[in-house]
């Protein structure tokens, strides 16, 4: 029993010991290379105030009204009959998988654990989600990874293919034989988790709550766009430098692929891996969302991890075959 309780204090005492050095090495670099840093940081506060806060914030709120006002059940009638047999979920997890796809990360996560705590979807369901639907958003795929960087519009549809299948088999593969429970939680019966708010007040706690979601969203995603510029600022080859950026922060990495000397093939490829495996800083915003859940990120990471590799060969071994 003491070697093991020594062996868990080693493990913290190593942990503890990274992250200082990390976070110091850092603030190292930072000081070292301010201009570098600090044009990496206005890089990422300017996709979050361009981009993912006039787009998420609404959804946002409006996600976290519907599911205050208990106004989901439409999805669960209309789609739950179709859905429970394409996909291995419950009824009630029809919102946030629609959701998760339509709008991407962290609002696929965030309207998971909300509906996780209140007991109305299982922890099985919860870890499907999390693994299938807590992706880059449909528009972001078609827009900016096949329109814009990828430059083919017209194949938009392959993207998604590879993105949506090969979250489903790693899904599949590596989180359902995991034994979580099927069956919803109950929830802690408060007040405040069994009344039903009226709209004014309901709205009125939503925006706030919004806020501070999105505010950490452009925290991580600066913080992230700042570190993907000292790999590129690394005299690095470039590919490796691209590859780095990308597990980073998946936008300044995408740019970077864009920009070497790849074969085509490969560019896609990679591509399309680092945005299935959605970077550091994803998963991150993704943590940040469902903290107190209990909900393993640990087990989110790797499926994320194993969807980005399958999602590399599967672009390579479509392409030899077009």
């Amino acid at each position: 029993m003491n070697h093991r309780q020594n062996n868990k204090k080693a493990a913290a005492y190593l942990r503890r010991g990274f992250l200082y050095l990390t976070v110091f090495s850092i603030l190292v670099l930072m000081f070292l290379f301010p201009k570098t840093a600090a044009n990496g940081a206005k890089n990422g506060l300017v996709l979050w105030a361009q981009t993912l806060l006039p787009i998420l914030l609404p959804f946002l709120i409006l996600s976290s009204l519907l599911i205050k006002l208990r106004l989901t059940r439409p999805f669960t009638v209309f789609l739950g009959p179709v859905f429970t047999r394409i996909f291995p979920i419950s009824a009630k997890a029809c919102y946030p998988l629609v959701l998760g796809l339509l709008c991407g990360m962290p609002l696929g996560a965030k309207t998971t654990a909300e509906l996780y705590r209140l007991g109305q979807i299982s922890e099985r369901d919860a870890m499907f989600l999390l693994g299938f639907s807590n992706q880059a958003s449909m528009m972001f795929l078609v827009s900016y990874v096949a329109t814009k960087e990828l430059n083919v519009p017209h194949c938009a549809i392959f993207v998604l293919i590879v993105l949506y299948s090969s979250a489903l088999v790693s899904t599949v593969l590596f989180i359902l034989p995991k034994h979580y429970r099927a069956t919803p939680q109950k929830a802690q019966e408060t007040a405040e988790s069994t009344a039903v708010l009226s709209f004014f007040p309901a709205l009125d706690a939503c925006i706030p709550e919004s806020f501070a979601t999105i505010t950490r969203v452009g925290g991580y995603v600066i913080l992230f766009s700042m570190l993907s510029s000292f790999v590129c600022a690394l005299a690095l080859p470039a590919a490796p430098s691209a590859l780095t950026s990308g597990l980073l922060e998946i936008t300044s990495g995408i740019q970077q692929i864009r920009m070497t000397g790849l074969a085509s093939a490969q560019k896609t490829a990679l591509t399309l891996g680092v945005t299935a495996f959605g970077g550091l800083s994803g998963l991150m915003q993704t943590k940040s969302v469902t903290l107190g859940t209990g909900l393993s990120m640990r087990y989110y990471a790797f499926v994320k991890l194993m969807q980005g590799i399958l999602a590399y060969v599967l672009t390579l071994v479509l392409l030899s075959l077009l």
